[in-house]
């Protein structure tokens, strides 16, 4: 049986206290005005299913909906709900889905509170590994198509295929910042060039992706847990990378098509 940590006595209230779709003007704090604006804004509809989790009002990190009432993410932008001390911090998460704007009106867009929160038992904060979790939305989302993920079984590895990133980005003019979905080009490039690149071993739970030109690169800041896509199919969620603005370290994902067996025990 799946395992969440609930705000127990008080869920029947959380649920009901957010209906299944809003559309509304998104009142989000401003973000940090020196965050970098890298990539093409994403079309309002294009990736429905690619939304953001917000803490207190604030942009966290990116999120995949992978079905009715789930999403997925990294354990580094959730795993400090993990602590018993902090499961009331639950009610101050929000995920936003099928908006590119978090300060604008977005027609249709989906805001949902999270129930429950689910870490890979064996992440590890310092190197990364295992760096995947599932957050458990009070509302049903039965409006959206969720992402596509990798086929069972499947060994393709991706090298050398062209994908798509996305990441919540921050804009800023003279007088306000706030994020938008932007979408940025990559190739899919070898674990060992990835890992000559680092100096260090990259295992086969990573995959990486190499931008192409300056608005493909991670900034990974403002990227942790937004998707690679590739033909289609998210096949990594945004762990980790190396500063920005860096044509020498690649993208660091998680590679989806190995965590395939956990994902659907924690949320199919």
């Amino acid at each position: 049986m799946r395992t969440f940590l609930l705000v127990t006595v008080f869920l029947a209230v959380a649920v009901i206290s957010w209906p299944t779709v809003q559309a509304e003007k998104h009142s989000v704090d401003d973000e940090d005005a020196s965050e970098s604006f890298v990539g093409t804004p994403v079309r309002r509809g294009a990736f429905p299913s690619v939304g953001a989790i917000l803490f207190e009002g604030r942009q966290i990190c990116g999120a995949t909906l992978i079905n009715n009432n789930h999403v997925l993410t990294t354990a580094d932008c959730v795993s400090f709900l993990t602590d018993t001390q902090k499961t009331n911090d639950l009610a101050k998460l929000k995920v936003y889905l099928n908006t590119v704007a978090l300060k604008t009106y977005n027609p249709g867009a989906v805001i949902s509170n999270v129930l429950g929160v689910k870490v890979h038992e064996l992440y590890d904060k310092k190197t990364k590994a295992n760096n995947i979790a599932v957050l458990a939305l009070g509302s049903n989302v039965t409006t959206l198509y969720p992402s596509s993920l990798p086929v069972d079984g499947t060994t393709d590895d991706y090298v050398g295929k062209p994908g798509t990133i996305l990441r919540w980005g921050a804009t800023k003019s003279a007088t306000t910042s706030h994020k938008i979905l932007l979408k940025a080009p990559v190739t899919i490039i070898t674990n060992e060039a990835c890992s000559a690149k680092y100096g260090l071993k990259i295992s086969s739970n990573f995959l990486c992706a190499s931008a192409g030109s300056q608005e493909g690169l991670t900034c990974h800041d403002d990227s942790n847990g937004g998707p690679v896509i590739v033909e289609g199919r998210q096949i990594g969620i945004m762990s980790w990378g190396k500063g920005c603005m860096d044509f020498n370290y690649p993208g660091i994902y998680m590679r989806i098509s190995v965590y395939m067996d956990w994902i659907k025990k924690n949320s199919f």
